[in-house]
């Protein structure tokens, strides 16, 4: 018992046993500051990746949105292009075709090369020489690039 004694006086005086439990509690502070920090990290983590996300759905939601739209509008200009070209094929089988102002447009070049005028001046001779005589003679020559009612498609 004595020994006992001795290792007591000796521990208390020198705070042997306070350190240790100090050090125990010290031990579980650091730990809990430890897990606190990690838990805040994530927790920013968790937030910037939310607010990406956020922002590149809503990038996302703009960019169909925008593809709707064009898909439509290339849907009508597809639906227009489909009926100008059934008009043009329409105007090669119309009767009145040599005479008809838009099958004169139709035959400048790609690159436009000839004026206005060249253009008139080609319906005129056209014209005449589906009349026989000199414009305005006869039932071919139209001025004024009036069409007759059978003519539209």
């Amino acid at each position: 018992m004595d020994t006992i004694m001795q290792i007591l006086q000796w521990a208390i005086p020198s705070g042997g046993i306070g350190a240790a439990i100090a050090w125990v509690a010290n031990r579980k502070a650091n730990n809990a500051k430890q897990a606190k920090s990690v838990h805040d990290t994530y927790k920013a983590m968790y937030e910037d990746i939310s607010a990406l996300l956020v922002e590149t759905q809503r990038k996302y939601d703009d960019s169909t949105k925008l593809t709707e739209k064009l898909v439509s509008e290339n849907n009508l200009t597809r639906r227009a292009l489909n009926r100008l070209s059934r008009a043009i094929e329409a105007i090669q089988l119309c009767p009145h075709a040599g005479s008809c102002p838009v099958s004169g447009e139709l035959s400048l070049s790609e690159d436009g090369d000839e004026g206005e005028g060249d253009v008139r001046g080609k319906r005129k001779r056209q014209q005449r020489k589906e009349s026989g005589g000199a414009p305005g003679d006869g039932e071919g020559s139209r001025e004024g690039g009036q069409h007759s009612a059978a003519h539209t498609p």
